[in-house]
Formats: C-alpha cells, structure tokens, sequence
C-alpha cells in the first residue's frame, strides 16, 4: 500500500527532540494557534496528506516520497554520530546540511506563501485583460486564432462578472511546488556550505534545545544595523546573517560568514536565549522534550516552558 502521509518534517529529525530519542517515545507539544499543550510522537505532527505525491503521467506517484524516505535513513545515521562523537564534518556535516536545507525549503506554509504570490500575479492580470471590452475580446480573438479549439462563447460581461464576484480560488499545482523547492535547494546548499559553523552542546537534563514546525532560523547578526526596508528579508547569501538549527535536545548549530568553526558549551541563559529564536520563527508548534525548558521573557527573564503561553497571549 502507498503511504499518503508524508512528513515535510522528517521524524528523523523530531525524535531527537524526544524523552527517549525514539519514534514511539513523545514529545511535549505547544500549539500556538490552538493555544495548547499535549504530548505525542513524532509520527503525529510536521506531516499532512500526499505532501510529497507526484500525480504525473508515467510517473511513480510515490517516488519523491521514496527518495525522501532513503534520505531519511541516512540523516538518521548522521544525527546518532553526532550526537555520539560531537563531530560536525565530512559525512556528517554534509548529510545534516542537506537535512537543514531540505527543511528550511518544504512546509505547507511555504506552499502556501507561493500559491498567493501566483495567485495575486493572476489575478492583477485578469484585472488588465478585464480593462475594457475592446481589450477582452482583442485577447480572446488572438487565442482563437492560436488555438481554433479554444472555447470563446464566454461575453465579456460575464467574464468580468465572475471575477469581481471572487467566487473563485486559485491553485499551484503541487508538482511546481515540487519542482521549485528543488530549485531552492540547489540554490541555498552551497551558501549553508560556503558558512563556518560552531557546534553547541547543552545538558538536556537541564536545559534542553528545543525545535519547532520551521527550525532553521535565519537572522541578521546585528538587526539594528539594517535598514527597515530590508530588516525583515534576511538572505542566506548575505553577510552579516546567521542561520540557527537546533539539531537535538543535546546539540544546536549556528552557522555564518564570518565566523569560527569548533564547539562550545552553551550555558543556561545562552540556550534559553536560542529556544526564545526558535519560538519567533515557528509558524504553529513548538516541539520538546518536556515543558521545563527555558526561555526569555518580553524583558529578558527567564522562564521555563510551561510559561510560553501564558506570557505570550497574555
């Protein structure tokens, strides 16, 4: 049977935010949206229906999922060796990098982000076409001649009815999100490689890492120094930026241009200060190991997790 559940999140990655680093062992989960907190497993959240199915002539429907699947395995086995050996190069380090990227590039939300951005563009050129009628039936006259079979019994007035009623949607197919997010992969892969990254390790007994539904976090170093226009549009070829994953409970990654490769601990303040990214970058969940983790309030205090909501829809 072909699985139509499809993570966009790999359950990989998830069950090392877990009490027992196992896929049946659970998470503690923050809806923000539904203001609310349960615990699960990772096969439960980060996936929805036929995320990854290709429905293409002559096209096995499950073979990005597959090659998804095979990948999976093999970041599996590249987050057990760091954890263990606290080694972040060759193998390794490539492996990860290509999980950040395939990560930071597929949501639903992304997705979603495209289809409007295809559909505004749509939209603004129906609204040209729709000008006049001497404009319309110029357009409709020149696709007939292009394309005999083109159906042009449609009037002007009703064509123009029917869009300013907006009883309508308008969809990307998901094989050109597909595609797109390839091309984005492709695209930022050698700008993650071409960063230094420094290793963080934490005890998660006590203060643990924690992730979210959008964990790659890319941020200006120095925000303040950016102008407005361009302060909400860091890039990942831009200097003066700095990507944040956390990779574990135990571990986290930070990567820029202009800094130092090597490993350091990461105290309690230091952590809480990285999951307080985490949570601005989410888009609806935050995933832990337990709810004692820690984080900064509006005024830089410390908090544990199970004040997240309270401090933050208050």
């Amino acid at each position: 049977m072909t699985a139509r559940h499809h993570h966009y999140l790999s359950q990989c990655y998830l069950k090392e935010f877990t009490k027992g680093r196992g896929k049946k062992s659970k998470l503690a989960v923050i809806d923000f949206r539904e203001k609310k907190t349960f615990e699960t497993i990772p096969r439960n959240v980060g996936g929805i229906r036929d995320f990854n199915r290709i429905d293409v002539e002559g096209v096995d429907p499950n073979l990005l999922e597959s090659q998804i699947s095979e990948f999976e395995s093999e970041a599996a086995r590249a987050l057990k060796n760091l954890n263990e050996t606290r080694d972040f190069s060759g193998d390794v380090k490539e492996i990860i990098l290509n999980l950040i990227a395939l990560i930071a590039i597929r949501s639903p939300e992304r997705r979603e982000h495209m289809r409007s951005f295809h559909a505004d563009i749509a939209e603004r050129m129906t609204s040209l076409s729709l000008a006049n009628k001497e404009r319309w039936e110029a357009q409709v006259k020149r696709i007939k001649e292009e394309n005999p079979e083109f159906d042009d019994s449609v009037t002007y007035e009703e064509a123009k009815e029917f869009f300013e009623s907006k009883n309508y949607s308008i969809e990307v197919a998901r094989e050109y999100h597909i595609h797109m997010e390839m091309v984005q992969i492709e695209t930022i892969l050698p700008l993650l490689f071409g960063r230094s990254w420094a290793l963080l390790k934490t005890d998660a007994a006590t203060s643990p890492f924690i992730t979210s539904d959008n964990p790659v976090c890319l941020n200006w170093k120095e925000p303040e120094k950016i102008p407005p226009l361009y302060r909400n549009s860091p890039g990942f070829g831009l200097k003066g930026t700095q990507v944040y994953f956390p990779v574990s409970k135990d571990l986290a990654l930070i990567g820029d241009f202009e800094g130092q490769s090597g490993t350091a601990d990461a105290d309690d303040y230091f952590v809480a200060g990285l999951n307080t990214i985490v949570m601005h970058n989410l888009y609806k969940q935050l995933y832990a190991p337990k709810l004692g983790f820690k984080f900064h309030g509006p005024k830089d205090e410390l908090f544990n997790g199970n004040r997240v909501l309270s401090i933050f829809n208050s």
